[in-house]
């Protein structure tokens, strides 16, 4: 699957989100590409000197100095001659597309969007300003890669350019991902957990998109109210610093957490809005949990019948669906489980994901 076209990644930093380590899993059967990094390579410094991956680091730390580095930027391009220019969510797209604008550069440029319907209340005007600027600026690349129907939806709704659209499902490694019992048994044992407990699995960065709010108490609702007894684990940035219910365990960001989704029996997605692909939810399966997510984003297509969508995010639809999870069977949790992980393993490999953009180089090379 090596691929002989240069790439020129442009990406914000390489911090523990989803779109950081779909980019470091093409990379790794793309060691021909490189990256250019606005601000830094963060946690995956050492992932890419161990790939041998050619990488900058412009270190910007305000937004608003970005155009001080157009001519680094152009001497990056004038030494590693790439073939494309593939910039990775709002920020690269935006300064990629004005660089091209003025004849930095004559490059072919792909841009890839990651979210969903984005509710800019909740964020700083300057993003809303990027993504209003990206529209206008849409009609001047050579591709638009979304990870989601949902993500290609939203984006056309608001107005950007629908020519040369393309999907790439993201790829999650089914090695790494997988039920191990060991892990299970050692997690469960350090953290004080039955083992024939219920554990709920919780993956993500605290952030409005994610509504922490909303679940953690519809969630505390199910032992206060329904006398429900189950286990709760979040992992992610910030969680370690919610109030959570006396039955949840908050344990912050993790960089091995596929170790911590064999502790658990179900994986559970309750984002508001913003999601395009969820990759948790597909490393969730992959390792044999019942998948349950909110109707957001791809979800529906991810889980297809293995699994159960939550129409609505409110505290009241996470409680009744909550509730009726955690009265299912244990065989039957368990053999969707097995069921999620055949689907997952199915439909979302890397080396899909790869040979996918693959194609799209391909393409726009020519």
């Amino acid at each position: 699957m090596k691929n002989k076209i240069k790439v020129l990644h442009v990406i914000a930093s390489l911090g523990n989100g989803g779109a950081e380590r779909q980019l470091i899993e093409l990379l790794k059967y793309n060691k021909n590409h490189s990256i250019l990094l606005l601000y830094d390579a963060d946690i995956y410094k050492d992932t890419l000197n161990k790939l041998g991956i050619k990488y900058w680091e412009m270190k910007i730390q305000n937004k608003l100095l970005i155009f001080s580095k157009i001519f680094f930027f152009r001497n990056i391009i004038h030494e590693y001659k790439p073939d494309i220019i593939q910039s990775w969510m709002y920020n690269a797209c935006f300064f990629t597309t004005v660089c091209k604008l003025i004849k930095l550069y004559n490059k072919p440029l792909i841009w890839n969007i990651r979210c969903s319907e984005m509710i800019t209340k909740y964020y700083s005007i300057s993003l809303k300003l990027i993504i209003y600027s990206c529209l206008a600026l849409s009609k001047n690349i050579e591709r638009i890669v979304y990870n989601s129907f949902a993500g290609k939806a939203y984006h056309r709704k608001i107005g950007f350019s629908q020519k040369k659209e393309e999907i790439v499902y993201n790829g999650i490694n089914s090695k790494k991902f997988n039920l191990v019992n060991k892990h299970r048994k050692n997690l469960r044992e350090k953290y004080n957990i039955g083992k024939e407990e219920l554990v709920f699995i919780c993956v993500a960065r605290v952030d409005p998109m994610k509504n922490y709010s909303n679940f953690l108490k519809a969630y505390e609702n199910l032992e206060s109210f329904h006398k429900k007894k189950s286990k709760l684990i979040l992992i992610g940035k910030g969680t370690d610093q919610l109030i959570v219910p006396n039955n949840c365990i908050a344990l912050g960001m993790k960089q091995n957490v596929e170790l911590y989704y064999s502790m658990a029996d179900i994986i559970i997605v309750p984002s508001a809005f913003g999601e395009g692909f969820s990759n948790v939810l597909a490393e969730g399966m992959l390792t044999k949990l019942l998948p349950v997510a909110t109707d957001i984003g791809d979800a529906k297509k991810i889980i297809g019948k293995t699994g159960f969508i939550i129409k609505g995010h409110s505290v009241e639809s996470l409680e009744n669906n909550l509730l009726k999870i955690i009265n299912l069977k244990k065989n039957i949790i368990k053999s969707m489980g097995e069921k999620a992980r055949f689907r997952a393993n199915k439909l979302f490999t890397v080396e899909n994901m790869v040979k996918s953009y693959d194609v799209i180089y391909n393409k726009v090379k020519q």
